[in-house]
């Protein structure tokens, strides 16, 4: 505004006088305040303005008058330098008290120019107050007019210098401390920061926090790409990566698993942007270590599903001694009633079904019951692994044995293909167990006159053991749940015989103290297989 007012100034005599005097030296006056007004939000100090809008308003009136009412060049001039005095005193108060101390070293010669502005000004008052034909066309006149015309050039090209320079200087220091920031959080930020190329993936700038996350120094990763240094757990999950930055231009936490100097591997939270740095696009990437809390998930996700299976365990339990075990019982009550009243009315028809019928549920109790203690005592740990030295081709057949009424019942043939003996170190009760649900449910789902095959193979660390039956067989839908508390699946014999739901279940966990393991390879109306694996070095 100052120099539009010059301008206008310059121009004296070519346009109107109300302009070149008038409205020229209003604007000049008013770009006094507002370059004040401007210092002051460029120091970020905020303060008072009344007394400049006060300031203005006089000069004008006065102005005014000593222009239009009462022309006077001389008390014209006086009045003009008056804002100059009073802004360069604010001016120069700002630049050498205002500021804080760390910032007077380049507001400091700002603050001199502004009092050599007003010295000036007040010389310039003294000299016309005290000469009152100054203005005048004498030789004399003209000549001071012009030293003080050379004098206020170089003063203002002072100014215009020292704020120039101030200026330069405020905006290296704000760059500086932008820098500083920059260069305190990104190498005491608590995750891997990493500077790349997106051309060729070459890192060259990385934080210190490389070193406590994957144990390379700063300086072992400059100049490398995470090819070379082998960063990735997975290559396809680095090229993922790529895929999606250059397609997106960012990825937001995107969890992968990376390699530490060691190799091994740990889980990080990932996000990174393509920016631009010196004309060269480059990847700002930030690793965050999160394998704490993959840790605490994955042990939720174990205790879920521990506590999934306790609640199984326990309706399991529940269910059992609900319905399972109440079952056969009631028919024994029934059943006995009616024989106990056949007899006393000396009516024997159907006594000998009957009583098969309260043999056939005697039984079935007598095995849930079995089953339903070893299963217990599994549960509540209560049962002892005690491991010896056993002959398993005695047990199996002391096995066929105790099942052999059942089996013969049925007629189903039974084929035998074991070794002459087979010493192992086992727990003889669980293994009898194991033997026992397998074979009876071999014979439960064999129909009449059917087959049942008992093998065993030796294989190079373990011996494999499989009952092959020729019975109804299981949807392979249903195979899964066979081994699980938390889904039963029971179905009945050829003979509508029950099974109690925990015999295979038994099985799995007495294997599982054996460290083997146990399976089932089964097909509808055909017959299943079920094989079991014993270490032959368990102890």
């Amino acid at each position: 505004m100052s120099s539009t007012g010059n301008i206008l100034a310059f121009l004296r005599n070519i346009i109107p006088d109300w302009i070149s005097i008038t409205l020229a030296n209003m604007i000049i006056v008013i770009g006094l305040v507002l370059l004040f007004v401007g210092l002051e939000k460029f120091l970020k100090k905020k303060g008072t303005q009344i007394q400049n809008y006060l300031l203005i308003g006089i000069y004008f009136i006065i102005h005014m008058y000593i222009t239009y009412v009462v022309p006077d060049i001389r008390h014209r001039h006086i009045n003009f330098s008056i804002p100059f005095i009073f802004t360069g005193i604010q001016v120069a108060y700002l630049m050498l008290r205002r500021v804080p101390i760390v910032m007077r070293k380049f507001t400091r010669p700002v603050g001199y120019v502004f009092i050599i502005i007003s010295i000036f000004h007040v010389v310039r008052i003294i000299y016309l107050a005290q000469n009152n034909d100054a203005l005048t066309n004498t030789v004399e006149s003209k000549s001071i007019e012009a030293m003080f015309l050379i004098v206020w050039e170089l003063v203002l090209i002072l100014a215009i210098c020292s704020l120039f320079l101030m200026y330069i200087k405020r905006l290296i220091i704000d760059v500086n401390n932008q820098e500083e920031k920059f260069s305190k959080s990104f190498y005491a930020a608590p995750f891997v920061i990493l500077l790349s190329k997106l051309s060729t993936g070459e890192i060259f700038e990385v934080n210190h926090k490389i070193q406590s996350i994957c144990g390379y120094l700063p300086s072992e990763l400059i100049g490398f790409n995470t090819i070379d240094l082998k960063l990735w757990g997975s290559s396809k999950d680095r090229l993922k990566f790529t895929t999606l930055l250059k397609s997106e231009g960012s990825v937001v936490e995107k969890e992968y698993q990376f390699r530490k100097k060691s190799g091994e591997l740990f889980f990080g939270l990932l996000s990174a942007k393509i920016i631009n740095i010196n004309g060269e696009q480059c990847i700002i990437s930030i690793i965050n270590d999160i394998t704490i809390r993959k840790t605490a998930e994955l042990n939720l996700k174990k205790s879920e599903t521990s506590l999934r299976l306790s609640n199984s365990t326990k309706d399991k339990f529940f269910s059992i001694i609900a319905h399972d075990l109440k079952s056969p019982f009631n028919g024994i009550l029934g059943f006995s009633q009616l024989l106990s009243e056949q007899v006393k009315n000396k009516d024997y028809e159907s006594i000998e079904d009957y009583a098969e019928i309260i043999n056939t549920s005697s039984q079935h109790a007598v095995d849930l019951l079995s089953n339903l203690t070893e299963w217990s005592m599994s549960q509540t740990g209560k049962m002892e692994f005690s491991p010896e030295y056993v002959d398993i081709v005695i047990v199996i057949k002391s096995t066929l044995e105790l099942l052999k009424i059942s089996s013969d019942q049925k007629n189903i043939h039974i084929n035998l293909n074991l070794p002459t003996n087979l010493i192992l170190y086992v727990d003889k009760i669980m293994i009898e167990v194991i033997l026992r649900n397998l074979i009876s449910n071999a014979i439960k789902f064999t129909p009449q006159k059917g087959s049942i095959y008992i093998n065993v193979l030796e294989k190079n660390k373990e011996y494999l053991f499989s009952i092959i039956d020729t019975g109804v067989g299981i949807d392979e839908k249903h195979i899964d749940k066979l081994f699980r508390i938390d889904s039963t699946y029971t179905t009945e014999g050829t003979n509508n015989e029950r099974g109690t739901g925990l015999g295979l279940i038994l099985c799995k966990d007495f294997i599982d103290y054996h460290k083997g393991k146990i399976w089932v390879e089964s097909k509808p109306n055909i017959g299943s297989e079920f094989y079991f694996s014993l270490t032959k070095d368990y102890h």
